[in-house]
Order: structure tokens, then sequence, then C-alpha cells
């Protein structure tokens, strides 16, 4: 798919710890990039999905190939439909490409499929998915379409299952994760699994991806208790500018973080902020993709387990609908545990209808990091390109 491209966005980063003025501009457009890489690579400090380095040792290699073993099943109450088959891969597909094309080729998805829909030894209504489903139905629901498959499917040297209910079965209601299943089937130990349900249909093709990043380990960005003096917005931390926050979102390109955590990102790509330094960062969509010309985000550390980052969104790629351009700025806290706000984005715009869809910051603009009382602020370069200081306050 050919894609539009934009200009990409310069950031000097500036931040002073010690008494003495600012060099002049030709100065600071000359200024080495930061390199010290590591001390922006906060640890893990949760043992579940998260936002730290290494990602939790349940995730699957995001990089080289994996494996899937999909299988299409219905039920006795719920036949599949005559040519939904075609439907159902096509879903998958789209799916699968996302992946290949974030991870810039990274990571290669190798997808066996069975070619007919199985049928599920026990009805839809036996597998509680409306009534809230615990981890042992939902084993017993992956172990059931394993099983019924297996006659006619080599499972030797699959790593990770995906298991399709036909779009008949509305009370398969939901998409959940397992990276601790412990099946073993043709002699190979299954430890991943992933079903898709109802909301596959509704949501469209990036379920999967949402869902394999749970495989690979990234936390859930929606949260899970919306906030008291927000009730009902269970997107309040990040809204939709990863497609592990709000799925059908706006803004469906992971973020330059997870793209870090994940290994699609070298750390060269990454510029650690330090004093005077300037750096020039190409929209997230292009960090991964094509040439992979030029850093992808600046990391700003503010303690052992938080960082502030600030990337370039542009309408390209999967963010080609989004509301607003600009640099997003975001915190990162590896405490801070899956579905209860890991990644937080800053919105230049708090009193906008728009909520977090216009959150990116715009020339002009300031933003104050309060625990450090660094501020940044944003300001027109050239060519649509945007300058951020980041700065102590006076």
């Amino acid at each position: 798919m050919r894609r539009r491209r934009s200009a990409s966005i310069a950031i000097a980063v500036l931040l002073f710890t010690g008494v003495g003025a600012a060099p002049p501009a030709s100065e600071r457009a000359h200024a080495a990039p930061a390199s010290n890489t590591a001390q922006c690579k906060l640890p893990a400090a949760t043992d579940d999905l998260g936002s730290g380095f290494p990602v939790d040792d349940q995730a699957l290699p995001a990089v080289g190939k994996l494996k899937s073993a999909v299988l299409f099943v219905d039920f006795e109450d719920h036949p599949a439909t005559r040519g939904s088959l075609l439907k159902a891969e096509s879903n998958l597909r789209s799916d699968v490409e996302y992946l290949e094309n974030v991870s810039g080729g990274k990571l290669d998805v190798e997808v066996t499929s069975s070619d007919r829909w199985v049928r599920m030894p026990k009805p839809s209504t036996s597998y509680p998915f409306e009534r809230g489903l615990s981890y042992e139905d939902h084993v017993r629901y992956i172990e059931d379409a394993i099983e019924a498959a297996d006659a006619d499917f080599d499972f030797s040297d699959t790593d990770v299952v995906w298991v399709v209910a036909t779009e008949q079965a509305k009370n398969i209601t939901y998409s959940p994760t397992t990276n601790h299943l412990d099946v073993t089937v043709d002699e190979n130990n299954i430890t991943h699994a992933i079903t898709f349900g109802y909301d596959q249909w509704r949501w469209g093709g990036l379920v999967l991806a949402h869902e394999s990043g749970h495989s690979l380990g990234l936390p859930d960005l929606y949260l899970f208790e919306a906030p008291a003096d927000d009730p009902g917005n269970w997107h309040a931390a990040v809204g939709g500018w990863d497609l592990m926050g709000l799925i059908s979102g706006q803004a469906p390109e992971y973020l330059a973080w997870h793209r870090w955590q994940l290994g699609w990102l070298d750390d060269k790509q990454v510029a650690c902020a330090s004093l005077d330094s300037t750096t020039t960062i190409v929209p997230v969509e292009k960090s991964t993709t094509g040439t992979r010309s030029g850093d992808a985000m600046v990391v700003l550390p503010v303690s052992g387990t938080k960082a502030v980052v600030v990337e370039n969104r542009q309408a390209i790629g999967y963010d080609r609908e989004i509301l607003t351009s600009g640099a997003l700025v975001y915190t990162v806290d590896t405490s801070v545990r899956t579905g209860h706000g890991p990644i937080r984005v800053v919105d230049a715009t708090p009193e906008s209808a728009h909520r977090l869809d216009d959150a990116p910051f715009q020339p002009g603009t300031s933003w104050t990091e309060p625990s450090t009382g660094a501020v940044l602020s944003f300001e027109e370069a050239h060519a649509g390109s945007l300058r951020v200081t980041v700065e102590l306050a006076a």
C-alpha cells in the first residue's frame, strides 16, 4: 500500500540542571544528540504485562517468525453460513498485515489455517462468555477447539493458537488472550492462545493485532475502571493514540515506546534527553517502515520508573484519520500495572470537546512536567517541523 509522506518534527531538547545561560540558537542547532539510551530504558517494575524492559517472560518473541494455527470454529446451535469462511479469513489477513507493517518486517507471521469450519463438541451456550469468562472456562474452550481440529491439523510447530468463532455465535462475545496455556498436542507444548468472539466483527481486523500485543507482552492502555470524575470514560489515559487502548480509535499505530519495547525500534532511534541536545524525529509510522530514517522519539527520564516521551504523529499510514497532528507527549510509568494507566497522554487541549483526539501540542504552547518542574515549550521551526525546548522553570 502506497502511503502519503509528511514532514518530520524537529525536536530540540534542552534540559538545564545548573546555573548558566542557554547557548545561542546557532550552537544549539549543532548540538550532539543524546547517547545514553540505557538510562531511558526503564526497567519493568511489575510481574505482569507492562511498559518496562524487558517485557514479561510470559511473552512470545516479537522479532523473527511467529507461527500461528488458526482454527475457524462453529457450533451445532450456531453453524457457520455458506461463504462465511472467506470473510473470516479476510478479517484476519488485515491484522497480520498490520503486525508485519508496523514491525517493519521484523515480525514475520506465518499462518496455517483450518480449511473448513471446525465443529465444536458442545453448543456455544456451554461456554459462558456472556456471564463473564473464567480462566478455566477459557482454557476448556481452547482445548475443545484444539481437540476438534487435531485429526486434520498438525500443531507440532505452533507458537500460538487463534480460535475464531463464527459470526453467527453472538454469545461468544469478546476476544481474550491467555499467555499461560498448558496444552500438549502433537508433542508440542502450546502456551499462548487468542480466541476471537463477536467483537471482531464489530471492530474489524485490528482486534487480532490488539490481542497479539498481549501475546508479545504489551499491557492494556484502556482503564479497567473509569475515573470517578469521568464515569464511563475507560479511555481517559491514552484515548485512541495506541492500538492497546481504543481499538477503534483514530490513531491505531503502536506508540513509539511500544515499538521500542518489542525490538521494532533500534536503540539508536531513541534520543535519551540530555543537556543541550537537538533531535529530529520522524513520524511514528515511518520509524519502523521504509528506510527507517531518523529518530523516532525523545525520552526524558524523571525517576527510576517514569519518563516523559515525545513522538511525532502525522496523518499518514494507520494514523491517516487523526484529528490533530503534532507532538504527542505522554508519560510512561513502569510501576503501574496493565489496565491502570501505565501510559498517559498529556492533553494539550483539556477543555476541548474532543477529549484526547486533539491532544498533540502545537507551536506556541508549553507544558510543565510536575515532578521536576521541567518546561516543554513547542515552537514552529521550518517545513512543518516543530522545536521543543525542555528547561527548568525559572
